[in-house]
């Protein structure tokens, strides 16, 4: 297993990137299954799209989850760069993790995430990007985003959610950390369906990625909050998706946390 954490430079404050992420027209391109960029550039389904910048907040990146890819899927990687161009993904062609878990992709990763905190309370989402999901060799789709959530209280966190096709019905108060603040995750093929994330175990300390050491690459945690379209296969960062996936993963454990306001 090789975990991944945060080895970006943190920010101070919650702050636009100087290259903003894309307007809801670009996002809309997510659901177009095709190799044209919005700007009309014909893009070969393997291109790799640079990382942004970073641009969180420092809790953002402290708390971000450290992750083991199995090996039956692909690795996250960048959505889009910082010219706009978004990552046209990868049609479903060949097996589940064919052409997609490469290095190249690690080192050209990006998070999105978004944080609400109120009533003692941090509630954090980490949006991932996958260039597709496939359930079985030819069968699945282009696009893919899988988030994980985490709610931390007086420093630590309390609970974790993997998102499970768009859903947070297996949220949990026991899990396993690193530096006592970074929740241990798998991405995983769920049986005969697609992939999602889940807790990690002991026996996922076993390094299965292409580096074969731990703390090896580089997660660049962006502001997502201004990616703001929702539904669909896209970040769940707009508002109506975003309080809606933290109360899902909250459920009745979080006493006190309003997942629809921030303050």
């Amino acid at each position: 297993m090789q975990l991944l954490p945060t080895l970006a430079v943190l920010g101070s404050a919650l702050t636009a990137l100087a290259n903003p992420l894309p307007s809801p027209e670009l996002a809309n391109a997510f659901n177009n299954d095709h190799d044209v960029s919005p700007n009309g550039t014909v893009l070969v389904s393997r291109d790799i799209r640079g990382s942004l910048p970073v641009g969180a907040h420092g809790t953002e990146h402290r708390f971000q989850p450290v992750i083991d890819f199995d090996k039956d899927g692909c690795y996250y990687t960048s959505a889009v760069d910082p010219a706009s161009n978004l990552n046209p993904g990868l049609g479903t062609g060949g097996c589940p993790h064919h052409d997609c878990r490469e290095l190249s992709r690690l080192d050209n990763n990006n998070v999105y995430s978004r944080m609400r905190c109120n009533n003692g309370w941090c509630a954090i989402m980490y949006e991932y990007y996958f260039e597709k999901d496939l359930w079985a060799c030819g069968s699945g789709h282009r696009h893919e985003w899988e988030n994980i959530i985490v709610f931390v209280q007086n420093d630590r966190p309390r609970r974790v959610s993997g998102a499970r096709h768009g859903k947070h019905d297996s949220a949990t108060n026991s899990f396993r950390v690193k530096d006592d603040t970074r929740v241990k995750m798998v991405y995983h093929k769920e049986g005969a369906g697609t992939h999602n994330f889940r807790t990690a175990n002991a026996g996922d300390d076993n390094i299965e990625n292409h580096t074969g050491q731990c703390d090896a690459m580089r997660n660049k945690v962006l502001d997502g909050k201004n990616w703001s379209n929702d539904g669909g296969i896209r970040p769940k960062l707009g508002d109506r998706d975003f309080a809606e996936n933290l109360r899902q993963a909250a459920g009745n454990q979080v006493p006190g946390f309003n997942p629809d306001i921030d303050g």
